[in-house]
């Protein structure tokens, strides 16, 4: 199977077929392989299936019968006729599936599909579907919703790629379409949210829960379980860490190293079409893997690859380790794993295949763009579904083994318990997933003992892992079995089993806490997970171990804290006794993790506990450790309705030498910026009449930039009209940066609204200096009296308006644009929200992946930005119980907190606790307006910045 193909229709680095592809019609199968271009010359490409037996594939899974299911989303974009599953069989072994059945059909915009069962699960919103033949025609004849209420957005942008585990869960991307997810059975009521979380469910109880994540489409992992989602213009993210309560969980870590920008080196000429410029960045990456196989050689193995259907090519990466995570990094360079001379050739998803081989998904049509994002103007014009009746699937392999059998693919249904077992260990990962999901499906208790004599003794480390969680899905992993895991030779299998210990971690507590002194970082990060919800002197020392060696990772410390929380005063006190010098002089990174670690102290707001902190503080010989306790002693408390502590009260007397040094601290420029950052948050959490002499003098320009940027959130918290009257008379001699944030800040009480609003309209605030951001939030405010000044500063316009401006700026984009004064005007109007090349806040799209577009689709979205804002790219309306009023993005919500975006990058997150309303502005957060503040010729200069490359940018 999968092995022979007929000369004409392989293609390798080293050869192509003499043929010149029709890059103005639809390429034959023939002309599409002569087009493409491999970047390894031991490598070949091979067509296995093509039209008519496939048509828009866009997904593709195999059955431990070696079967394809392809899934074709025929009706894409526009509902016509209806998605459909095929199910392709190579029945005379020539190495192309030419038997094809329609398996299921009339799915509206499937998108995925997976093993399961006997049958396969199926993804098309609103619905996790479940199809199963069984009377042996090829077509299913069992059709049931396992899930539904999954999200019905754009078609690009709903749930996809079900995946089998590591831990023998099934695994959806949420596609940015969100939705409230329940079993069909169940009341409305019971739906669960997953407005920016992935999904895992077990299809055969029908349990499921939201996981970390928040991918487009795609989400691969690799052998050891980690999982990597991604974004059309972010192709991979890592999940380092599982949800947490919210304020404790860093986000998926951003692994690209770009260097070169997310570079593309297209192939394919330009069309004629709206996209008039070759797609030069990532803007429509997809269907990401990581490749398992081992047909491909050691050299591949654990890569990334990704599609990129617009630029007709696709992208490789290396996955290197660095600490608990990785930095993905660029293989070819200048050129690309794959790329096509011919723009149809459209990869929309991969997939390592029975074989070890690397497998393609082909959409083969003129236009993958979706309507919505086309400017409205020449919609019409444009036959979307052109070529919805092509297709294709490519396989690549070692040149050398085309025609041969060197290589057999496995066909697991064939195997006794025995085979099933010792399958765990191929080298082949999707091998070994269909080994180890068929011995779950079946409960075969027959499989336990060479499950577990697998797990202890293999050579083959991914065989142990595959074992161990084989027997955790089966019910039979013996504490012996685990605990020969935990001492495993292999970092990988003592990673996997301290994973596996977490729901009976105090069972293993003398193992998890030798790992805590393990050499593998990945090795210390798991057991701290395990440890952190287990409440012994042991646990908390192995703890305090891990957190002087790896306490200044967001990761580890995230790790740790997310489990104390149940008794994080005995962790302090374990903390002070093992780590004294954290007490005594901690450095920046170890001041943080106090401050978390007393947070959690306030929050629990036991009166004995925080009077023991007190007294802690109050013998505390180092003044940072003392100010970063009572700064986190604050911030916990200050999320409570009812705090115990009173900070002017007679409770904290015995703190109050702490409290008068933090003044000194902040204005001696002899102590690190870090410090006097640190002794300011704390006066103005706690001292806040005490901080505000200090704020004007620390917000000079020659003060530490970190320091300025402390003073200058406090100027907001501080609320002191005298000051703010002082720093607007004094406004220009202050940092642009600063004077950024105050503004900002400015925008969420209502006090200062109408203070910042005075000083515009007297000129000591100019209006241009009102970021778009800012000015949107002042709109919001609850306050009715305020709308009419905001009106007249800074005026809207109606959808007639915008067409009006965009029509009047028309003569930008034949303007010659300077990129020089280009990024000067991004950095003033845009970088607050923007950042481009990974320069600016993280606020909005990194808009690297823009420098490809045409300019006037740019000028669209620059004067018209919620022409085409997807649905989590709009604004929401934070209404807290402090009275204070925020707009942002939901960057993450979990039934704990949600994380608020704002410009200049900064973040919020609120308790649940706090808020008092949340509500969406549906509004792009980017409000229209720039052509107030930006010439046609600025215009062009900054559209010209934005299409720069950037080693051209200057």
């Amino acid at each position: 199977m999968l092995r022979h193909f007929p000369a004409a229709l392989v293609v390798s680095a080293a050869f192509a077929l003499p043929l010149t592809a029709r890059a103005d019609g639809p390429p034959t199968p023939r002309e599409e392989l002569a087009a493409m271009r491999l970047a390894d010359p031991a490598l070949a490409i091979e067509l296995v299936a093509s039209e008519p037996a496939i048509v828009s594939p866009v997904a593709m899974a195999w059955d431990e019968f070696g079967r394809l299911f392809v899934v074709e989303m025929t009706d894409y974009p526009t509902a016509l006729t209806g998605g459909r599953v095929k199910r392709l069989e190579d029945r005379d072994g020539d190495g192309r599936y030419e038997h094809a059945t329609v398996f299921a059909e009339n799915l509206h915009y499937p998108s995925g599909v997976m093993a399961w069962n006997g049958g396969v699960l199926v993804t098309a919103a609103p619905d996790l579907l479940y199809f199963k033949d069984n009377d042996g025609d090829g077509k299913a004849d069992v059709r049931k919703v396992i899930l539904t209420g999954f999200g019905e957005g754009n078609q690009q942008l709903r749930v996809n790629s079900p995946s089998w585990g590591l831990d023998n869960w099934v695994y959806l991307a949420n596609g940015r379409s969100g939705g409230a997810i329940r079993r069909p059975e169940d009341p409305p009521s019971k739906a669960v949210s997953i407005p920016r979380n992935d999904l895992r469910v077990k299809p055969g109880t029908g349990a499921f829960e939201p996981v970390a994540g928040f991918s487009q489409f795609g989400l691969p992992r690799d052998d050891w379980g980690d999982r990597f989602p991604s974004w059309n213009t972010v192709p991979l993210r890592h999940i380092v860490l599982e949800d947490r309560p919210l304020s404790r969980n860093p986000s998926p870590a951003e692994i690209l190293d770009l260097s070169d920008g997310g570079r593309i080196y297209s192939l394919a000429p330009s069309q004629r079409r709206f996209n008039a410029e070759t797609v030069a960045f990532f803007n429509a990456t997809c269907g990401p893997t990581i490749y398992r196989g081992d047909l491909l050689g050691a050299n591949y193995g654990g890569h990334a690859f990704v599609c990129e259907p617009l630029g007709s090519v696709v992208h490789h990466r290396r996955l290197d380790p660095e600490g608990p995570t990785f930095v993905a990094r660029r293989v070819e360079q200048g050129r690309e794993f794959v790329a096509s001379t011919h723009p149809w050739f459209r990869p929309v998803n991969l997939a390592t295949g029975p074989d070890g081989a690397l497998y393609l998904a082909d959409f083969c049509r003129a236009w993958v763009e979706h309507p919505a994002f086309v400017p409205e103007n020449l919609r019409q014009s444009v036959d979307f579904r052109e070529g919805h009746e092509r297709g294709r699937i490519w396989r690549i392999a070692p040149r050398e083994s085309s025609g041969k059998d060197e290589h057999r693919p496995h066909l697991p249904l064939k195997a006794e318990t025995s085979g099933l077992v010792a399958m765990l260990a191929d080298p082949n990962g999707w091998c070994r997933d269909t080994a180890q999901r068929l011995l779950v499906e079946r409960q075969d208790k027959n499989a336990v003992g060479p499950l577990r004599t697998l797990a202890k003794a293999s050579p083959s480390p991914l065989g142990r892992v595959h074992a161990l969680w084989t027997l955790d899905g089966l019910g039979s992993l013996d504490p012996e079995t685990l605990r020969a895991g935990l001492r495993a030779d292999d970092p990988h299998v003592r990673e996997q089993a301290a994973r596996l210990t977490m729901s009976q971690a105090a069972e293993y507590v003398p193992e998890l806490a030798t790992l805590a002194d393990d050499r593998d970082v990945r090795v210390r990060l798991r057991a701290a997970v395990a440890l952190a919800g287990v409440d012994t002197d042991s646990a908390r020392e192995a703890l305090a171990r891990i957190a002087a060696r790896d306490g200044d990772s967001p990761w580890a410390a995230s790790a740790i804290l997310g489990g104390v929380g149940e008794n994080p005063s005995r962790f302090l006190d374990t903390l002070a006794d093992r780590q004294p010098a954290w007490l005594n002089a901690p450095t920046s990174a170890q001041a943080r993790f106090l401050t978390r670690l007393a947070a959690l102290i306030g929050e629990r707001n036991d009166g004995p506990e925080i009077e023991t902190l007190l007294d802690r503080v109050a013998g505390t010989p180092g003044e940072p450790a003392a100010f970063a306790l009572l700064q986190g002693l604050s911030q916990g408390q200050v999320r409570l309705k009812t705090p115990r502590l009173d900070w002017t009260g007679a409770g904290v007397k015995k703190v109050e030498p702490v409290l008068a040094a933090a003044g000194p601290a902040a204005s001696d420029p002899s102590r690190p910026a870090w410090v006097r950052g640190l002794a300011l948050e704390l006066l103005l959490a706690v001292r806040p009449a005490a901080s505000r002499p200090l704020l004007a003098a620390l917000l000079e320009p020659d003060q530490p930039t970190e320091l300025q940027a402390v003073a200058a959130h406090g100027v907001a918290r501080a609320a002191d009209p005298t000051l703010v009257a002082t720093l607007f008379e004094g406004w220009d001699r202050y940092a642009l940066a600063a004077r950024r944030v105050m503004i900002g800040g400015f925008a969420s009480t209502t006090d200062l609204a109408g203070r910042l609003l005075t000083a515009v309209e007297k000129g000591e605030v100019p209006a241009v200096e009102v970021d778009p951001a800012t000015r949107e939030a002042l709109r919001l405010l609850p306050d009715p009296k305020f709308h009419t000044r905001v009106e007249a500063l800074f005026p809207t316009s109606t959808n007639a308006d915008r067409r009006d401006v965009i029509r009047r700026y028309e003569p930008a984009l034949s303007l010659s644009g300077d990129a020089s004064r280009g990024r000067a005007l991004f950095g003033k109007n845009c970088q607050t929200c923007h950042a481009r090349n990974g320069q600016g806040a993280k606020v909005g799209p990194d808009l690297i992946s823009v420098a490809g577009r045409p300019a006037a689709d740019l000028l669209v979205a620059i004067l018209d930005p919620a022409r085409e804002a997807a649905p989590d790219g709009l604004g929401v309306i934070v209404v807290t119980t402090l009275g204070q009023t925020l707009t942002g993005l939901l960057a993450e919500e979990t039934p704990a907190a949600i994380r608020l975006r704002r410009a200049e990058g900064v973040e919020d997150v609120i308790p649940r606790g706090e808020i008092e309303a949340l509500r969406p502005t549906g509004r792009s957060l980017m409000p229209d307006g720039l052509e107030q503040v930006l010439t046609p010729q600025e215009i062009a200069d900054v559209i010209a910045f934005l299409r720069s490359a950037p080693d051209a940018a200057p």
